[in-house]
């Protein structure tokens, strides 16, 4: 089985794929609003700039808070947080999970220790345990992201373990391997070149889950005290009453961007996941 690899399935995707074509837009969309937002914001987003409650307008443009703030500039300056959880959490935990589904699936003592780990790590109730530790610890996004990530990658390792057993017993390994091959190299330059591509569809499903369990945690009061989010938005639109007293654009533009976010994140999944699927039927 021949394989493009990565950056084959990447132009594939960008060349034929609409929803990777529109999800990419989506993304870099959101990426760009937060690196403004260190640079520049209309206002200070903790400080009161206006009048309270006022509905959009040309000077607000996302109205603002029952304090006056500027949402606008909350919106912005939420968005990098948001971003650095989801990305940090999919980063630790798809690595862990690949190197746990590498080595439980080529290196036969370690499949059992490595999968008996992963099962206790499967059955662990994340939100409940999350809610739990955050509860005491208060964490900062860095440390929010962590938890996600050592909660998250058990089902990854149990993927990737079953794509190397299969791909250790195929043909052009067992060539390789009795050419002299060194096993590193049959394990980093062969097998994990195949299993790149769902490894990083998984990457995008975990940024989701990832930006949803932060966005939960903020919401219920538990979330990141050291930092601002799009969740701890919502949050606090909720403490305040906006949907009591009719401020519904407090709460709706971090909700909506998280929501087209996550879309946008799991277009382009679709797309990746169609490309590499079409490629391997042509090759």
């Amino acid at each position: 089985m021949k394989s493009r690899g990565m950056l084959g399935i990447l132009s594939y995707s960008a060349r034929g794929s609409t929803y990777f074509k529109i999800g990419l837009g989506i993304v870099l969309f959101f990426i760009a609003i937060a690196v403004v937002g260190l640079f520049w914001l209309p206002y200070n987003p903790l400080k009161s700039t206006g009048p309270d409650w006022s509905p959009p307008s040309m000077k607000h443009y996302f109205g603002t808070t029952n304090i006056g703030q500027d949402v606008f500039s909350q919106w912005m300056y939420g968005a990098r947080s948001t971003l650095i959880v989801g990305a940090l959490a999919a980063t630790i935990s798809v690595g862990i999970g690949l190197a746990i589904g590498l080595a439980a699936g080529y290196i036969r003592y370690a499949d059992g220790p490595l999968m008996r780990l992963t099962d206790v790590v499967l059955t662990l109730p994340a939100l409940p345990l999350l809610i739990t530790i955050s509860a005491f610890v208060r964490p900062s996004i860095f440390t929010v992201a962590l938890f996600i990530a050592l909660l998250s990658w058990g089902g990854k390792a149990r993927v990737v373990r079953s794509m190397t057993i299969s791909l250790k017993e195929s043909p052009f390994i067992e060539v390789a391997r009795l050419s002299g091959v060194p096993r590193s190299r049959i394990l980093f330059g062969d097998i994990l070149k195949h299993i790149m591509p769902l490894v990083l569809t998984y990457s995008l499903f975990t940024i989701i889950g990832a930006i949803l369990t932060e966005a939960g945690l903020d919401f219920i009061g538990v979330g990141p005290i050291t930092s601002y989010s799009w969740g701890a938005s919502i949050s606090l639109a909720n403490s305040a009453g906006a949907v009591l007293v009719g401020g519904w654009w407090w709460f709706l533009a971090p909700g909506l961007s998280i929501g087209i976010f996550s879309t946008g994140i799991a277009m382009i999944a679709y797309g990746l996941e169609t490309a590499f699927k079409n490629t391997q039927v042509k090759t």
